[in-house]
């Protein structure tokens, strides 16, 4: 496949993944903006915690088959006795962890409310968010099946609908009872999610009428739990790693500054995933496909890299600009400590962009020690910044320390790349890179001295970079109806510019 081609294909995948996110995004903004006014600071804290604690319970019992599955199934979906194997392998293992689950929490959840509460006044929340974990491992399966086939527009649709489904169930709930609906509000999203992923996983043809059974499943599980595990563990010390910073935030500030913190987060988070979504969900498994030729591997690793500067710029340079106006449009007036934590997140954040292709090469490669290891530096570097930072920079540290944790990350990642791969950067990508880079750090010192300074920048920087995306759209010749319909608007535009330059 041609550079042009690959990057269509990147594009296109992009298109529908990314315009899934946008939406998603929309709908993620009311949630917030009602949840903001309904709940308040604390409620929106308390609302991170149990967030997380599903998180952990996710991870802990979901033993990395999300990731491991969908490299199986890329791995074989050249054979349809093969692929109906992970499947069923992939499901089963998913819906008998989840009932695990359930009993661990149900026996634990005094003491589980008593070490995430101080008290055991949320044990019946935490029977709740048990429920969730189930329906988050069931739903993740039919999530994973669809990625490793690359059904791209079923995948964009289980988001939308998922989201929109969920957030409204979900509102009506905090609605009606106030913070004893928030368990509820949590489960919502693996609950609905988990019924619209079914509905288009069924839709898939059946790949093999051949019976299977449980002697043929145990090779399967073993070989997709000796890679899940680490990527599990991984996972797990990434929500662990959430968990005791906003411990720390609790112990050493208050539960008002853990909903600043989770504030800024949230948003950090949910705009950025839609340039990461994206590439998790075509990327990583074309990647696994092409990951034993070391050449095409690099260049669909440079192409990718390419694509997601070119998606990401502009978005980032929006949202370090606007940070002020975002928190207020999103939460209220109320957050307005989270401005400074956005910032450093969304600097964080354009180096996460950066990274994030190469973290992918150990994946696909299936060096599950060294993506763990990766993740430990990640992890724990950020937990021992805001550790020692708080006090002297208080609840800003947990910025502050993103972005220094990620440039670290990003360091370590392209080290390991040019040795497992022999990766290197081409010359187009060092130059997004440096631009990427020297914009937004111009844009984040601007805001130290004046808002409307950093506005007005940062305004035309996130002209110039869109304008730059969509002339990179354009000379691929993307024939997705979205994109069309941007490069449409675009064309009309610069049309008019052209014409008001001529007379």
């Amino acid at each position: 496949m041609t550079s042009d081609n690959t990057k269509k294909q990147i594009l296109k995948s992009s298109a529908i993944v990314g315009g899934s996110s946008f939406l998603t995004i929309l709908i993620g903004l009311v949630k917030v903006k009602v949840l903001a006014v309904l709940l308040g600071p604390a409620g929106i804290g308390l609302m991170g915690i149990l967030t997380t604690v599903m998180g952990v319970g996710t991870t802990l019992f979901g033993m990395g088959l999300g990731a491991s599955g969908v490299r199986e199934l890329a791995l074989n979906n050249k054979s349809m006795d093969k692929l109906a194997l992970v499947r069923k392998a992939l499901f089963s293992a998913s819906f008998i962890l989840g009932l695990l689950a359930i009993i661990f929490i149900f026996i634990f959840k005094e003491a589980l409310s008593d070490i995430f509460f101080q008290n055991s006044d949320y044990q019946l929340a935490i029977l709740v968010i048990a429920v969730g974990v189930f329906f988050s491992l069931i739903s993740d399966s039919q999530n994973a099946l669809l990625q490793g086939l690359r059904k791209i527009t079923e995948l964009a649709k289980v988001k939308v609908f998922g989201a929109l489904i969920a957030t409204t169930i979900g509102l009506l709930v905090v609605y009606q009872f106030g913070a004893a609906g928030i368990p509820f509000f949590i489960i919502a999203v693996p609950l609905v999610t988990f019924f619209v992923a079914l509905y288009y996983s069924r839709t898939l043809p059946l790949l093999t009428s051949q019976s299977i059974t449980i002697k043929d499943l145990i090779p399967k599980w073993s070989s997709m739990f000796r890679l899940g595990v680490m990527f599990m563990l991984a996972a797990l010390m990434g929500v662990g790693c959430q968990l005791i910073v906003r411990y720390i935030i609790s112990q050493e500030l208050n539960i008002e500054s853990v909903g600043y913190f989770q504030a800024a987060w949230q948003i950090s988070m949910t705009y950025i995933s839609f340039v990461l979504a994206a590439m998790a969900a075509d990327y990583y498994p074309r990647l696994t496909q092409q990951i034993h030729n070391e050449n095409e591997a690099n260049r669909l690793v440079n192409e990718q890299t390419e694509i997601a500067i070119v998606f990401a710029a502009p978005v980032l340079l929006a949202m370090l600009s606007f940070a002020p106006l975002v928190i207020n449009l999103l939460y209220s007036s109320d957050f307005i400590d989270s401005v400074e934590i956005l910032r450093w997140q969304v600097f964080g954040d354009a180096l996460k962009v950066i990274s994030w292709p190469l973290g992918f090469i150990i994946l696909a490669k299936g060096y599950s020690k060294l993506f763990f290891c990766t993740e430990l530096l990640w992890n724990a570097s950020y937990i021992l910044f805001v550790y020692f930072g708080i006090e002297p920079f208080g609840i800003e540290i947990t910025g502050y320390a993103f972005a220094a944790s990620y440039l670290i990350l990003l360091v370590a990642v392209y080290v390991v790349s040019r040795k497992i791969n022999a990766f290197r950067w081409t010359m187009n990508n060092i130059k997004l890179i440096l631009l990427l880079m020297i914009s937004t750090v111009i844009v984040l010192l601007c805001s130290y001295f004046s808002l409307l300074i950093t506005m007005f920048l940062g305004f035309i920087l996130t002209i110039c970079a869109a304008i730059y995306s969509m002339n990179i759209i354009a000379e691929l010749g993307i024939h997705n109806r979205n994109l069309v319909k941007l490069l449409s608007v675009y064309k009309k535009i610069k049309m008019m510019f052209l014409l008001n330059d001529k007379n």
